[in-house]
């Protein structure tokens, strides 16, 4: 147990190195990191493995890939427990028009009603929030000598093209991950009000690529596009795309069509419908359209759904989303008035508890065949498992205690409509997972104007209560029995 004088020389540090910790969440901010734009992902690995270095990694290694670099470093403090660091540096596109300047600034600012915020791709998800913990580790082990925990980092700069390589980083170091208790991936989670809400499970994740072609199919323009008046009497890969994207659901997009894509569905049970319910009374009087993530300000057909019922969609149902289409013109600079030889969709399929990615994805490919869509090219970009973490294990007993007795209140939620690769974590070895999980509060995540508060108002961690939360959890967890 942390004593209160330890407790106090840990805060004495952090307020210390303050400026020095936020000067290096604002560095890391400013490296750009886009990895759909090909931009600065190797660069920020760089600038991670450095950090990594100086914190005193006796392994630091960037890892090769068909894509773009992971990044692994071992801390080995002689300790008991091992904790596996799911990182990430990557960040959508920005903007300068949306952002109105420079997204990569990332400048300090007077920010209305909170204070200083700083401002930038990645400064709410998740690349401030992973520096804060960098820097708690420092402080840690300035302060106590060494660090409580041995220290597993796997990361990579490809989260948001779906994770293609990060299954291959797992492998690599597999026997040494199976060494480990428990994951944290660190994130900034407060609401408004100090609350937190904790996912404490995840849908697989399926991500592909469709292709057609006229040199896959044998007709339509063959390597280069025809001329849109051709179409008449010319094949157009495009509209033979579209046909077989058309056999993958029902009119309104959300029901699965694939052909014995839904053997493996699991009814929802009385235990699940009732920890919805357990859920939602924490939400009294808020439409689901306002607590479910991800939605924002969509419109839905489905806005007569009960609350209850939303959320067993949410959880429990699989979709197939079309990420992105692309084929001929697409705007300024592109080519107009063509018939083009190839098209292309990114779909992704989020699979409850019960699906397997790999018999789901066999599904896909025996559908289309069956459907006569042999010439569709499919390439399987991600396949992430499902998963769910329990809260008997003592890493998350430790988090969850750590956070009451600061009296902030946490949401459990059972799973999420979301998942990613640290699913792997649960489904490989069966160690709990918590992903963004941390104190602090910020907006816009992924958007023009992401930010991320600084200073400490009410029961909203500022930048050094949030590093402190690390110190008090990896202490208190390196105790726990």
């Amino acid at each position: 147990m942390t004593t209160q004088a330890q407790t106090t020389t840990l805060a004495e540090y952090l307020h210390e190195h303050r400026d020095e910790h936020i000067a290096r969440i604002q560095e890391y901010l400013r490296q750009p990191s886009v990895a759909s734009a090909n931009l600065g992902v190797t660069e920020g690995a760089e600038l991670l493995a450095e950090h990594y270095r100086r914190l005193g990694c006796q392994e630091v290694e960037l890892i090769p890939s068909d894509g773009h670099p992971g990044l692994f470093a071992f801390y080995d403090a002689g300790a008991a427990k091992t904790l596996v660091v799911y990182g990430m540096w990557d960040t959508k596109p920005a903007d300068e028009r949306e952002w109105g300047g420079d997204p990569y600034a990332a400048k300090i600012e007077e920010k209305e009603g909170w204070g200083h915020a700083v401002s930038a791709p990645g400064a709410k998800g998740r690349k401030a929030p992973y520096m804060q913990f960098l820097n708690a580790l420092e402080a840690l082990k300035a302060v106590k000598g060494e660090l409580p925990v041995n220290i597993l980092f796997l990361g990579e700069g490809e989260e948001n093209n779906g994770s293609p390589n990060y299954k291959a980083f797992v492998e690599k170091y597999r026997e040494r991950l199976a060494q480990a208790d428990a994951c944290l991936a660190p994130g900034a989670i407060q609401d408004t009000d100090g609350a937190l809400e904790i996912h404490l499970g995840f849908k697989g994740l399926l991500c592909a690529k469709l292709t057609a072609s006229g040199l896959k199919s044998g007709v339509g323009p063959q390597s280069v596009p025809s001329h849109a008046m051709a179409q008449v009497i010319v094949d157009s890969p495009v509209w033979r795309l579209l046909s077989a994207l058309g056999t993958l659901t029902d009119d309104d997009g959300r029901k699965i069509t694939i052909d014995n894509f839904h053997d493996e569905r699991q009814p929802v049970t009385d235990e699940e419908r009732s920890e919805i319910r357990s859920l939602l009374e924490g939400y009294q009087g808020q439409p689901w359209q306002k607590v479910l993530p991800g939605i924002r300000d969509a419109k839905s057909s489905n806005d007569s759904l009960s609350p209850e019922e939303a959320f067993v969609h949410y959880f429990y149902e699989p979709n197939c989303n079309i990420n992105g289409l692309a084929a001929g013109y697409t705007g300024p600079g592109t080519k107009v008035f063509t018939l083009p030889h190839e098209a292309y969709a990114m779909i992704d399929i989020r699979l409850p508890r019960g699906y397997s990615t790999v018999k789901s994805a066999e599904r896909l490919k025996n559908h289309l065949v069956a459907r006569g869509f042999d010439d569709i090219d499919v390439e399987f970009t991600a396949m992430h498992e499902p998963m769910r973490t329990t809260t008997e294990s003592d890493f998350v007993q430790t988090a969850l205690a750590v956070l009451e007795e600061h009296d902030l209140p946490v949401t459990l939620w059972p799973t999420s409509g979301g998942g990613g690769p640290w699913s792997l974590f649960a489904a490989y070895f069966g160690m709990p997972v918590l992903f963004d999980v941390g104190l602090g509060y910020g907006g816009n995540a992924g958007m023009p104007g992401e930010f991320l508060v600084l200073d400490e108002k009410g029961k909203i961690a500022g930048h050094e209560q949030a590093e402190m939360f690390y110190c008090e959890l990896l202490e208190r967890w390196a105790a726990a029995e």
